[in-house]
């Protein structure tokens, strides 16, 4: 199914038929691997009635992505989503990235320690951080990616509740929107039951990029 529903995506950005489509064509360009519109990702969870295929766009942050019914394989949609980046955040003055990483099984983890020169050079860093991302693409909604970092870190619970108490400790959100979506940010109870049981926050940033559709 998964290649069907690849075949209906492209053969709708090569030759649209949905007006939706045609409007973003006409401001966008779809990026190509091997001439042909790169597929990110194909994802059979985005909706409750909808699967998903999700196309990466020249020169912006954000993807358009072609919805077919779950019942039928048909089109149903075509839209802009968000790029979405989730994961794990801990800082300390105090721990270097050494001692944090110690704290956790969860890997690979990315970060520096208090007093590392900043990538220009020309400075240090006066805190120590350390962060986990476990999945690297940004075609997802965020509800979903959530969900997924949520599991990993239930993974190593106690190692999480430990980087409450030692460092500050947070799940850090970034959304990369286009200027003509209108994406609101929904988390039912059971994410937050879940966050609440890890002692995690959450810090969610907003970014728009694009153009107005014409």
């Amino acid at each position: 199914m998964k290649e069907e529903l690849i075949k209906k995506a492209v053969s709708e950005i090569l030759n649209p038929v949905f007006e939706t489509t045609k409007q973003y064509l006409k401001i966008y360009s779809i990026k190509l691997e091997k001439e042909t519109p790169k597929i990110e990702r194909v994802d059979f969870t985005s909706y409750i009635d909808t699967n998903a295929v999700y196309f990466p766009i020249k020169e912006e942050f954000f993807f358009l992505v072609v919805y077919f019914s779950k019942d039928n394989n048909e089109i149903i949609n075509v839209d802009t989503e968000n790029a979405t980046r989730v994961y794990l955040k801990v800082t300390s003055e105090v721990l270097d990235f050494d001692h944090l990483s110690e704290l956790t099984i969860l890997r690979p983890l990315t970060g520096w320690s208090n007093n590392d020169l900043r990538p220009s050079g020309k400075s240090k860093y006066d805190f120590s951080c350390m962060k986990f991302e476990p999945i690297k693409s940004q075609a997802y909604q965020l509800e979903s990616k959530l969900e997924l970092l949520l599991t990993s870190l239930e993974q190593d619970f106690d190692g999480v509740i430990n980087l409450t108490k030692k460092g500050n400790a947070i799940i850090s959100v970034c959304l990369n929107q286009c200027i003509s979506g209108n994406k609101g940010i929904h988390l039912d109870d059971k994410i937050i039951s879940r966050m609440n049981k890890l002692n995690l926050g959450i810090d969610i940033d907003q970014y728009v990029y694009g153009k107005e559709l014409k």
